[in-house]
């Protein structure tokens, strides 16, 4: 998204104190790749966990780890699936579908994306 394209750039890292440590578990290009590289390099900051980079690499065809963040003692990189285990899936899974049947069959959602008052409708505006 562009309004968040980059919150994490060189003036937002410089104001962080040197102990902090960035968790970014949103998109990757909220964080400036080259911005990171630098702060942790250089020690602006101590350390940083990334659920996904900027390069977002397992979109590219035949890509290949050659990113300079690779190369860093104090960063954590995941491929955006830090949640995955075979027993997420299966929860996720399990909530999906009875949810679905809850609300198949007339019953509130449990976990609904947007509250309705009773009796209201959703909108079907574009």
């Amino acid at each position: 998204m562009a309004r968040t394209h980059h919150t994490f750039d060189r003036a937002t890292l410089r104001r962080m104190k040197p102990t902090a440590v960035l968790v970014n578990t949103a998109r990757g290009p909220i964080v400036e790749d080259a911005a990171i590289h630098q702060a942790l390099a250089e020690g602006w900051i101590a350390g940083a966990a990334l659920d996904d980079i900027e390069e977002e690499p397992s979109k590219q065809r035949g890509w290949r780890p050659t990113n300079p963040l690779f190369q860093l003692p104090n960063l954590i990189v995941t491929p955006h699936a830090a949640y995955y285990s075979e027993e997420a899936v299966r929860t996720v899974r399990t909530i999906a579908a009875g949810e679905a049947v809850r609300v198949l069959t007339g019953r509130p959602a449990r976990f609904p994306v947007n509250e309705l008052k009773v009796g209201s409708r959703p909108s079907r505006g574009g």
